[in-house]
């Protein structure tokens, strides 16, 4: 493993335990690029939309936890295989909070530039969240069309 790649599992190693298990969203600039293009769900774009995005995710998970199960680094790209446990403590998608745990597993792919994430890219079981808490994952999808 190069100097760069050990130092890119680092960055993202912090993200998870120190800005989103701590709730550290004041070191977001320091490991996250501010013109940041981060694909998922929804897309994220520039440093005030990813930070939007992670509040949006605290308020519905207030006590989120994530474990990082697998994390690889290849030249400029970290791989990073994850479980998060929470509870359903604020709205979600327009769902009212149920008080209900979850597990949710993603996996996400983040390009690294100048020592900060520039880009990623996210794979989550929404759906198997959908039904932890309840809901009918395509009935909501059809109530949301209408």
């Amino acid at each position: 493993m190069t100097a760069s790649e050990s130092e890119n599992l680092g960055i993202v190693r912090r993200l998870y335990e120190e800005v989103l298990n701590q709730n550290r969203p004041d070191l977001l600039p320091e490991l996250v690029s501010e013109d940041i293009a981060f694909h998922s769900v929804t897309e994220a774009r520039g440093m005030a939309e990813y930070r939007a995005m992670t509040e949006r995710l605290r308020v519905a998970f207030g006590d989120m936890h994530f474990t990082i199960h697998d994390l690889i680094a290849s030249g400029d790209r970290v791989a990073v295989r994850w479980g998060m446990d929470a509870t359903h403590q604020g709205p979600l998608a327009g769902i009212p909070a149920t008080g209900k745990t979850i597990h949710q597993r993603a996996n996400v792919i983040y390009r690294m530039q100048a020592g900060k994430i520039a880009e990623g890219w996210a794979q989550m079981d929404q759906i198997g969240v959908l039904r932890q808490i309840g809901v009918d994952p395509l009935a909501h999808a059809t109530a949301k069309k209408q």
